[in-house]
């Protein structure tokens, strides 16, 4: 696999002990939550090729300042490392941003609001298709130009029969041009043989929109569990810049039996793009255990992470029956078995991922709050990673710490949530050497948050917001350049 381990940067770095090391970019005046194991607070962080260089106060720091380093003042605001999202449905997300329903909006605002944040996330040159469009509130051709300037624009009025259309369009569809974008009658049919007949299936341009809706969330790595097998579309992606989050993408394990090609890790993997697990569903059905477990095997000998989705006692139990046969057919090693979901889980299941070092991969904002005891979850060292299950819910983690540390009695502390969200969903793709914390010779993946969530009231958190988002340390993220492009 092509990634430079921190032990080797930090030899690197040692190589540099006689001589100036310069940062690419600096925060400074900051709160950083480095989420070490020592919880370490300082103010400042250097980075430089993507790694973390230094952590430290602004004067330790400002020795890596050169004339051409990006310097960030954090104004006190709350840095932690880029969440990790430990359950994704990648192309999921990016269909949110192929059909805009206008069917809520009350004004003509909401509908220019709503056509700009299409506008805001999807690739240039992607066509923003909706419907429902109220004729009250149809804006001007001006209007929808201007914020439109990079994307054609097809959107049915309540009356399918009328069609609002930009500037762009109408060129690309060469078609007469109307005052207002409204198009009726044999114009329709027209216009819509300009859209690209891939446009439901380009995934290239779908992965994009979710990669880039995720960073405005400040999730920096997304543990994809769909299913498909898009790896080679997602290197393509990063090579060309456009991949602003890095994935790690699992197939589906049918997939693999048929193929066991599929899914293993390649020469081409990198830091951003990364495969090696396969998924599962486990139905709760009598005999499940023993034939899950066969198969289980199989992968596992083949060195594939396994993934099994499991809601209820039934489920949870066979696949725990499944995987206790993994670890007795294949000898121990360090292969990190994960039950994606395990919510609905007995007691007395609860000591078997204890005892056979399980990761339970959960989602607190999906199941409702106090559906899972996650404190007791905690107070037995199960190994806890946070995830959303978007396109179920939103991929927001704030939504996610918000719910976990307001489950009642079941709560979790703010540092819990937020460990679970970076450091313990790190270690449940093998990657907590390489992120989950600010630390020398670590991937320069970070967050900056509007409010210190640990300080505010808990009721409160869900109000935060990211100002900004660094990964690889490239800025992919940041709030106030975002600004005018909403209305």
């Amino acid at each position: 696999m092509n990634v430079v381990r921190p032990a080797l940067v930090l030899l690197m770095l040692a190589s540099f002990s006689n001589a100036q090391v310069s940062a690419e970019l600096i925060i400074k005046n900051a709160t950083i939550r480095t989420m070490d194991a020592k919880r370490t607070v300082v103010s400042a962080v250097a980075i430089r090729n993507g790694r973390i260089v230094s952590v430290g106060s602004d004067a330790e720091i400002a020795k890596y300042q050169t004339a051409s380093t990006r310097v960030i003042d954090a104004k006190k605001r709350l840095v932690l490392p880029g969440f990790n999202d430990s359950h994704v449905h990648l192309t999921g997300v990016g269909n949110w941003f192929s059909h805009l329903d206008n069917q809520r909006a009350t004004s003509k605002a909401g509908v220019l609001n709503g056509i700009a944040r299409f506008a805001r996330f999807l690739p240039k040159g992607r066509w923003i298709l909706g419907g429902k469009l109220d004729e009250r509130y149809v804006p001007t051709l001006a209007e929808l130009d201007a914020i439109t300037p990079n994307h054609p624009v097809f959107i049915y009025l309540r009356d399918p029969n009328k069609v609002l259309v930009n500037s762009r369009t109408m060129l690309q569809a060469k078609v007469p041009v109307q005052t207002y974008g409204l198009f009726t009658g044999e114009d329709i049919p027209r216009i819509k043989r300009a859209i690209p007949a891939n446009n439901a299936t380009n995934w290239a341009e779908i992965i994009e929109a979710a990669s880039k809706y995720a960073a405005s969330l400040g999730v920096t790595s997304i543990q994809d569990v769909q299913s498909d097998d898009l790896r080679a579309t997602l290197h393509e992606l990063d090579r060309k810049g456009k991949l602003l989050t890095r994935v790690y993408d699992c197939v589906g394990l049918s997939d693999w039996e048929k193929n066991p090609k599929v899914g293993l890790p390649e020469k081409s993997d990198t830091a951003m793009v990364r495969g090696g697990c396969i998924k599962w569903m486990a139905e709760g059905e009598d005999g499940e255990d023993t034939l899950l477990g066969k198969r289980f095997a199989a992968a596992d000998k083949a060195s594939l992470q396994v993934l099994v989705h499991a809601i209820g006692p039934r489920s949870n139990a066979n696949t725990l029956s499944a995987f206790e046969y993994v670890i007795a057919q294949n000898g121990k090693r360090d292969r990190r078995l994960r039950i994606e979901h395990a919510t609905r889980m007995r007691a007395v299941d609860h000591q078997r991922v204890t005892r056979n070092d399980i990761i339970m991969s959960m989602q607190p904002a999906l199941f409702g709050l106090g559906s899972d005891d996650f404190r007791m979850l905690y107070s037995r060292r199960v190994n806890l990673a946070f995830g959303s299950d978007a396109s179920m819910i939103d991929i927001d983690p704030i939504t996610g710490i918000h719910a976990a540390v307001n489950s009642g009695s079941s709560s979790v502390t703010v540092d819990q949530a937020v460990a679970a969200y970076t450091l313990g969903a790190a270690y449940a793709e093998f990657q907590e050497k390489e992120k989950g914390t600010i630390e020398v010779g670590k991937l320069a993946d970070l967050v900056i948050l509007s409010n210190d969530i640990f300080k505010m009231p808990s009721s409160a958190i869900r109000s935060a917001r990211v100002a900004m988002t660094i990964v690889n340390g490239r800025v992919v993220f940041e709030a106030e350049k975002e600004k005018p492009r909403m209305l």
